[in-house]
């Protein structure tokens, strides 16, 4: 378990659990409060099997937890003052990496907004490591970081570079990634507008219920990215529903006029598909 093999040699030593501050920018939430009661009882039954690793922090003798913040929740809950811990040295960028891959051993499940800001974590100190700085953007990837990121964590690099995307939404709408209102491809499309325009689109589409946010919607939204109002809103539902409904008559129309020659509406259907099929093979070809 995260890293155990690697620092047993480091001693174990108790410190107060006020003397510790998580990991300052841990990408996962432990916030399963049934989870953190069922392990608080394990706890208790067994005793902590597996020491939290930390390490020093500023002058004054506080610790930053790097693997173990949802042991150290089920410690509070079951009312402990102190942790066995190992205190280790590290430097930034392997502090990251303890973070990152200990999670990924623990948990069986990983949010799109975990995913986000782990790919985020990493990519920062790849970037300090190669650059010796972040003036290429934090929440951007180069082919460099890209090419890295996609072979530590097995995805491709447009699925890492979508992940990363996701750190440009306000938090309501990450949110609904989360709990698969939203899909990743449409959460994409909505992290390029200003954080304005989607507080606006979230209060519209998912706060007050007035549409189904789709592809169309996304579309027609892009030529007023920047000046979104619930007018604007209002104007694109208005047009679409006419779009929906011309369209509609049409078909309507359509399957009136040429109906009779059919024994029914889904004959006619079926017949329309095999011409279009044909029709595709031959332009195809």
């Amino acid at each position: 378990m995260d890293y155990q093999e690697e620092f047993e040699q480091t001693p174990i030593v108790k410190i107060k659990l006020s003397d510790t501050e998580p990991y300052s920018k841990h990408p996962f939430k432990v916030e399963d409060n049934k989870k953190i009661e069922m392990l608080a009882e394990d706890i208790k039954e067994n005793g902590l099997l597996y020491p939290i690793l930390v390490r020093v922090i500023g002058f004054g003798g506080k610790y930053e937890i790097l693997s173990g913040h949802r042991r150290m929740e089920a410690l509070k809950f079951n009312g402990e003052s102190e942790a066995d811990v190992r205190i280790i040295k590290c430097t930034d960028t392997e502090a990251a990496n303890i973070v990152i891959k200990s999670n990924l051993l623990q948990r069986d499940k990983i949010l799109p907004s975990e995913r986000a800001k782990m790919y985020v974590l990493r990519n920062e100190y790849l970037k300090k490591d190669k650059y010796g700085s972040l003036s290429t953007g934090w929440t951007k990837v180069d082919e460099y970081t890209q090419n890295i990121l996609a072979k530590e964590f097995d995805v491709s690099k447009s699925s890492i570079y979508e992940y990363i995307r996701l750190n440009n939404l306000i938090d309501d709408l990450l949110v609904l990634v989360d709990s698969g209102k939203i899909k990743i491809k449409i959460a994409v499309s909505l992290s390029y507008f200003p954080s304005g325009s989607q507080d606006v689109i979230y209060q519209y589409f998912f706060k007050d219920k007035k549409a189904v946010l789709n592809n169309e919607y996304i579309k027609r939204m892009k030529n007023y990215k920047h000046n979104i109002t619930n007018d604007i809103l209002e104007q694109i539902t208005t047009a679409l529903k006419k779009s929906k409904n011309t369209e509609k008559r049409y078909v309507d129309t359509f399957i009136k006029k040429y109906v009779r020659h059919f024994k029914s509406e889904q004959e006619l259907i079926e017949r329309i598909e095999i011409l279009m099929v044909d029709y595709l093979e031959r332009k195809d070809n």
